[in-house]
């Protein structure tokens, strides 16, 4: 009993150490936090068309390490977004559909590129209203459902697409559904015990040990393991574009969904999310988008690629989180930001943030050239 008694003091002395540590790293910011954002328990829910949605009403937040104090709440309609319901002057309701870009993995709401595209829109007559319909890991078929069940309600009266360069992926295979499918096969951890890992997760202790954990992996890294821990993901992504199948499904995805929209008669264009490896080594990952764009201009559809202005930043870490070449800072949700406002200038998202002033000329709608494509030119890459 006695040794017992000496290792339980022993541990609480280590708890405490590590605690105080943790306390003093995050509370005085000794350094930037690495670890990732990470989404909280009981945040997704299973959902009969789209495989999972978020639980409405649900408020939690981010649970990574670097991440804690960010908060996610969820709309009546299960979106992050204050509620959708009509306001008086409001404007145009636009509709922004996407994947955890969208919906701004580890950035608060209020420093996504949505919530200042709504406050840009003041400036103008008739201002603009943004519904951000982001989930994280939805797909070009999810969109394509979205769109065909009326976008769950929400109301749109124009819609703007964002396009992540891995949304070629199957519905089902993304790993949100993945782990609905296996809550309704019982083969999951009862949400419970999964909220009692996440409050214990968000002791100092703990998220110091992980902090340390992971700073500790990446340094025992060699170079071509640190190279390949950055650009995985995009490799995969490139990969993912040269089957015949992912692209086929992609290409049917696309079509029902501007279907969708068509008979929907809604207002309708894509935005294309540019990606760290893409912009740092275009000759090696480029190619992704440089095949969305010949999809979507062989459809005549509308779009805004923003590849040139995050192109032209002095610093291009700035622009996306920490280890992670996908998802943007606060800084590049601002130049996304930007980057689409001056779409909507060059007038090459024609009727969707405001009524279409040209409607009569079909030559002025149909998709710019490259060189046109945003305001002050774009150059061919």
């Amino acid at each position: 009993m006695r040794k017992i008694s000496l290792v339980l003091v022993w541990l609480g002395f280590v708890f405490l150490l590590l605690q105080g540590a943790g306390f003093l790293f995050y509370q005085l910011e000794v350094s930037k936090p690495v670890s990732g954002y990470g989404y909280p328990a009981g945040l997704t829910i299973p959902h009969a068309q789209l495989g999972y949605h978020y639980q409405p009403g649900f408020s939690g937040l981010f649970k990574g390490s670097a991440y804690q104090q960010i908060p996610i709440d969820i709309n009546d309609q299960g979106f992050r977004d204050d509620p959708f319901d009509p306001v008086p002057g409001e404007g145009r309701r636009v509709a922004v559909l996407g994947d955890s870009v969208v919906f701004g993995a580890g950035v608060a709401q209020t420093e996504r590129f949505t919530e200042c595209l709504e406050q840009r829109g003041d400036k103008g007559a008739a201002g603009r209203r943004i519904l951000n319909l982001g989930v994280n890991a939805y797909t070009i078929g999810h969109y394509a459902t979205l769109a065909r069940a009326d976008f769950l309600g929400t109301g749109p009266e124009a819609v703007l697409v964002g396009i992540t360069l891995n949304d070629f992926e199957a519905m089902e295979s993304v790993g949100p559904a993945r782990r609905m499918q296996r809550h309704a096969e019982e083969l999951h951890k009862p949400t419970w015990i999964a909220r009692i890992q996440e409050r214990i997760g968000r002791l100092y202790a703990v998220r110091f040990v992980e902090e340390l954990e992971t700073r500790l992996t990446y340094a025992l890294m060699n170079a071509d393991e640190r190279e390949d821990y950055h650009t995985k993901w995009m490799r995969s992504a490139a990969a993912g574009w040269q089957q015949a199948e992912n692209r086929a499904r992609f290409e049917r995805e696309l079509d029902a969904l501007i279907e969708a929209m068509q008979t929907a008669e809604l207002p309708h264009a894509f935005v294309l999310f540019p990606e760290l490896n893409a912009l740092r080594e275009p000759a090696e990952f480029d190619a992704p988008r440089q095949l969305l764009r010949s999809l979507l201009n062989q459809r005549g559809q509308h779009y805004c690629d923003p590849y040139d202005d995050f192109a032209r930043q002095p610093d291009l870490q700035a622009l996306f989180l920490d280890r992670d070449s996908v998802h943007y800072t606060p800084l590049g949700h601002e130049v996304l930001c930007a980057a689409i406002e001056r779409c909507i200038d060059a007038q090459a998202l024609p009727g969707v943030f405001a009524p279409d002033a040209v409607s009569g000329d079909r030559e002025a709608l149909d998709p710019p050239p490259l060189s046109r494509t945003l305001s002050g030119g774009l150059s061919e890459r």
